[in-house]
């Protein structure tokens, strides 16, 4: 210190100016305006400008009381941080339990993003769920609506997995607060992983059919990945056979996911059917894709049902060729089996392939797939986004080949208006088509058409709710191949989106939450180590 006084009837030294002390035993130095070392209480009384540095972690605050021989400690208004998170309390109190920060808010490194199905909302939500994905810090409203507060937290230094464990959470929409129950989080420098390990669970099951509600259990997998399943009560349902059931049964649903990895299986008593795919990432353009009885995607011909599909997918997109606001590559390859009635599990949807199937016959082949698409730049623009309209070209030729000896080919253009009037976004597309070949599947057969429109639009509500729709229109055979309903409610930091498709039948709820501030808590407990011993450290 700059000045050091020693008292000898009362056995203490006084450290005045960038006092300095070294704790024994510790592992520690602790530096104030003012340190007092009491030797007959082994107390240490810190004041000013006071920063504890342990084990490379600093923590700063403005007075210091430490008891040695009891290892209880206490420290007003600290403010720390370990691994990226921002921790700032009124006090912080140690004890064999930790070190307990009382009354304070926690700020993790990085904003969360929480997303599923983002892109299944209303169109104009499509490019903002895009931007939330790929930089949610960079889209945090000034002020958020949603907040997240706790009445206790316990952060274990020492895992590198679910390091964060959140009891008696609630999310708080202005003074109203939902519980969320317990959550479990891995936080590092890198980002972070948050789930709820109990949560409702309310759908179709992997587009099983009728309405599925439960509990979904999740856990986390390594620092990145999780582990879900659930338990059901199925509600009603359509058999192979188109026939529909409105009874009761069990089903149920697990699946782990992981930044290469996400895998699904789900059943249901009521119209006896399994549904699984498996998708792997190989490099960034190319996955693994497999799949019994789930509707994937097949890029040009959309979403289709095999009994068993196999394949290996090669994605690439530029969007440096001039003319061009964007050409896509999709090839692919594999194994499938094929189901002809899978299509009856929703009338709308058999009508497309020329009514209820009753063949069960299941051909199975393999099939090779190159497709090029692309889009034009605007061939021309009025207005701007608030009021105006712009149109493109999108395009594209497909062609395959079976190992039965059929082959096919598919060529399409479609011009597209994006048409912008204040609160509302319409797309209206003419799409002409030609079809030529064979198939050995009923599954993947080219439902638009040669001739097809296409119209999808919503309306902006209020801030916290847009209506949206489609529609597709096979002209050729009067028959609609899509019918969509949409909505995107919640403020623009926290959506909840919800759609129906009508002709498959297909439910979906998705979120689209980006999150930043500060969590507030009552008691947030800090251990270093699993042992019973020091556990907060200094």
């Amino acid at each position: 210190a700059d000045d050091t006084e020693y008292d000898s009837e009362k056995n203490t030294f006084l450290g005045t100016g960038n006092a300095v002390c070294i704790i024994g035993g510790q592992n520690s130095k602790l530096e104030a305006d003012m340190i007092l070392y009491d030797q007959k209480n082994e107390t240490i009384d810190a004041r000013g400008h006071v920063t504890i540095i342990r084990d490379g972690q600093v923590t700063t605050g403005k007075s210091f009381k430490f008891k040695v021989g009891s290892d209880e400690y206490m420290i007003t208004s600290p403010d720390t941080e370990i691994n990226g998170a921002t921790i700032i309390a009124r006090t912080g109190e140690g004890s064999n339990e930790g070190l307990a920060f009382k009354k304070g808010t926690l700020k993790l490194p990085e904003p969360v993003y929480f997303g599923k199905n983002p892109f299944y909302g209303p169109i104009s939500h499509w490019e903002t769920a895009m931007q939330h994905r790929q930089n949610p810090g960079a889209y945090l409203p000034a002020k958020q609506v949603v907040k997240f507060k706790a009445r206790k937290m316990v952060y274990e230094k020492y895992k590198e997995e679910g390091n964060l464990t959140v009891f008696g959470g609630k999310m708080m929409i202005g003074k109203f607060g939902i519980p969320t129950g317990k959550m479990i989080a891995t936080i590092t420098k890198e980002g972070n992983n948050v789930i709820l390990p109990v949560a409702p669970s309310i759908g179709n099951n992997l587009q099983i059919g009728g309405t599925h509600i439960g509990p979904r259990f999740t856990s986390l997998f390594g620092k990145k990945g999780t582990i879900a399943w659930s338990p059901m009560i199925q509600i009603g349902g359509r058999d192979l056979n188109g026939n529909s059931s409105g009874g009761l049964g069990l089903s149920g649903q697990a699946s782990i996911n992981t930044p290469r990895l996400q895998a699904n299986i789900a059943g249901g008593s009521v119209n006896k059917l399994l549904v699984a795919d498996l998708r792997y990432r190989i490099n960034n353009t190319a996955q693994f894709a497999g799949g019994i009885n789930r509707f994937m995607d097949d890029g040009l011909y959309g979403f289709r049902r095999a009994r068993v599909a196999s394949e290996v997918v090669d994605r690439r997109i530029w969007s440096n060729v001039p003319y061009m606001s964007f050409v896509g590559l999709r090839s692919s390859a594999g194994w499938y089996q094929d189901n002809p009635q899978l299509v009856n599990l929703s009338p709308g949807y058999a009508s497309l392939f020329g009514g209820t199937q009753t063949s069960t016959v299941m051909n199975s082949a393999f099939k090779a797939q190159v497709q090029l698409t692309g889009s034009t730049h605007p061939l021309f623009a009025l207005g701007d986004e608030k009021l105006g309209v712009k149109s493109y070209l999108f395009g594209g030729v497909a062609a395959r080949g079976y190992s039965s000896g059929d082959a096919s080919l598919l060529g399409q253009v479609s011009p597209v208006f994006d048409i912008y009037l204040n609160r509302a976004r319409f797309q209206i597309g003419y799409a002409q088509s030609m079809a030529r070949g064979n198939s050995p599947f009923v599954f993947d057969q080219f439902i638009q058409g040669s001739r097809s429109v296409n119209f999808q639009g919503d309306v902006k509500v209020s801030k916290y709710l847009t209506l949206g729709g489609g529609l597709g229109y096979n002209l050729q055979n009067k028959l609609f191949y899509s019918k969509r309903v949409m909505a995107a409610i919640g403020p623009e930091d926290f959506k909840v989106l919800l759609s129906r498709e009508m002709v498959t039948g297909i439910n979906r709820l998705g979120f689209d939450i980006i999150y930043g501030s500060p969590v507030g808590f009552n008691k947030l407990v800090l251990k270093q180590s699993p042992d019973h011993g020091n556990l907060g450290g200094i």
